[in-house]
């Protein structure tokens, strides 16, 4: 029986300050209670519109358009993404759960939020003095590792992997709240002191775990002051430098979450416009890590200390 023949139930979510009506359940998100609340965005189970299923048996694999986008990923489902409020999956049989949301919540939010305008920036964000600091990065550079090494320091967090960053009516950027859950591969677990053996593993090709968070995640936005971005290099010891100017906007661009869906449609004027007001707001830094050498602590002395000295040069 397909999915989307078994779930009648629905349930109330808020993620990245939405409210989330859907037919499955994601105990990764945090529920809301279903009276009397409107919701900005469903997700169900359901069929795709014909085109698209033309288009999947074709063998294509993905389109994103402004007001409409889908991807399908081979033996676990499509995603069908509209208006910026709307998702359908169409699961294929032999898919566990788990796959179906690791891409839900991954690249399928990821392309409703850009339909939304919201900036999504790839990487964590954790809480130094009541403010916002993204962790960003490469794939491998680390920023999950570091996100992970303040929140076990005891300092709040408000997103693993995808932040998204909303602006106010005074165009300060906020990060919104994501879930309470990590994601980590099994060489970090291991040296921040976990025992993959109590973690599911949701992605053999890069051996990554999800960690759920009981404790340390914050459910309100924060101003966001300050991008860093992780990278590895030939160097003994952590080094940082301030990025500024207009290559504080190049950076940010960088690290945009699925760019490669913008870049199939084209940046809308008014996204980039949201882009270069977060760049002129914020701090940004590059740190650069040793290839060979474990730095956790080092690179959280470092961000800790910068953020510090400088979070007055920040209005918020």
């Amino acid at each position: 029986m397909r999915y989307y023949e078994k779930k009648k139930k629905n349930f109330f979510y808020r993620i990245y300050g939405l409210n989330v009506k859907s037919n499955i359940k994601l105990p990764e998100l945090i529920e809301i209670g279903g009276e009397n609340i409107i919701e900005d965005v469903t997700v169900f189970y359901g069929i795709m519109p014909k085109e698209i299923l033309k288009r999947v048996k074709e063998g294509k694999i993905l389109e994103f358009l402004r007001d409409k986008a889908w991807f399908n990923i081979k033996k676990v489902a499509a995603y069908y993404i509209s208006n910026g409020n709307n998702i359908i999956i169409m699961p294929y049989e032999e898919a566990t759960e788990q796959e179906i949301k690791t891409y839900l919540l991954g690249s399928a939010f990821g392309a409703l939020l850009i339909q939304r305008n919201i900036v999504v920036i790839h990487g964590g964000t954790i809480i130094i003095k009541d403010k916002a600091i993204t962790l960003t990065g490469d794939s491998g550079a680390g920023k999950s590792t570091l996100t992970s090494a303040f929140r076990m320091s005891g300092f709040s967090f408000l997103a693993d992997d995808v932040s998204a960053v909303v602006l106010n009516n005074f165009g300060i950027p906020f990060i919104s709240p994501a879930y309470p859950q990590q994601k980590l591969c099994r060489d970090a677990m291991i040296k921040l002191g976990y025992d993959t053996n109590n973690f599911i593993r949701i992605d053999e090709g890069r051996d990554k775990f999800v960690i759920p968070v009981n404790g340390g995640f914050l459910q309100e936005s924060k101003p966001l002051v300050a991008v860093c971005e992780i990278a590895v290099g030939n160097v003994d010891s952590v080094q940082i430098e301030e990025i500024k100017g207009n290559e504080k906007l190049k950076v940010l661009l960088k690290n945009i979450y699925r760019i490669e869906f913008i870049k199939i449609s084209g940046m809308y004027p008014e996204y980039f416009k949201k882009c270069v007001n977060v760049a002129q707001n914020i701090l940004l830094f590059k740190i650069i890590r040793p290839k060979d050498k474990f730095s956790v602590n080092e690179q959280m002395e470092i961000i800790e200390k910068i953020i510090n000295e400088r979070i007055g040069d920040v209005f918020c």
